[in-house]
């Protein structure tokens, strides 16, 4: 039997539970621990050490783990996931892209960069490209022919529609939709239940039923 290759999570937080679950029943990775500064080292999260803080990334990559996984969330602001990206990339760790097995990824000429995370019940249709670091959360579609930024999150039942663009650390909240063809410019907040209509600047947060 083939062993399982060690994956350490940053981050300890409600998003590292649902992860944790999903990278248990995908099977190819062994979660070797937490690094969270704001958990107690030896306590545990879903039966998962907590190691101590992000200092220890370098001690852990000397010892042979290789594979890291950006285990935050985020609120409107993708800022902590990215740093957290960067900083374990510029240790040389492989940041993979994990697949919730229930999710529905079309082989239809589909890119999905490093570090995206598709939740359970998320569908990406044909033609689409996913950005490095992106979280494409419970439920949410991605229809055909769209381009979704890095470092973006588009939360739980969200729907982008075919064709659109989501700029780089972009935040569409939970069951807004970004209607056909419509840019969001980067680092732009969509609110909750926003139905996004016109393209929108970046830097911009956009909310209600007539957004953009």
């Amino acid at each position: 039997m083939k062993a399982k290759k060690k994956i350490i999570l940053l981050g300890g937080g409600g998003h590292a539970k649902v992860l944790s679950e999903l990278i248990r029943m995908n099977g190819e990775y062994e979660i070797a621990g937490i690094l969270d500064p704001q958990l107690e080292p030896g306590s545990g999260v879903s039966g998962i050490p907590v190691l101590g803080d992000d200092d220890m990334l370098p001690a852990l990559a000397a010892g042979g783990i290789n594979n890291a996984c950006i285990a935050v969330g985020s609120i409107r602001d993708n800022g902590k996931r990215k740093h957290l990206y960067a900083l374990a990339k510029s240790l040389n760790f492989q940041v993979p892209c994990l697949i919730h097995p229930r999710a529905v990824v079309s082989g239809a000429g589909t890119y999905i960069s490093e570090g995206v995370q598709i939740m359970a019940g998320a569908i990406i249709q044909a033609g689409s490209t996913i950005g490095e670091n992106t979280i494409i959360n419970t439920g949410a579609i991605i229809e055909h022919d769209c381009t979704i930024g890095g470092n973006v999150h588009v939360c739980p039942g969200a729907v982008v529609i075919g064709g659109s663009v989501i700029g780089e650390n972009s935040f569409i909240g939970a069951s807004a939709t970004v209607i056909q063809g419509i840019t969001v410019g980067r680092d732009t907040v969509v609110g909750a239940g926003s139905v996004v209509l016109r393209d929108v600047a970046d830097g911009t947060l956009v909310r209600g039923s007539a957004a953009g």
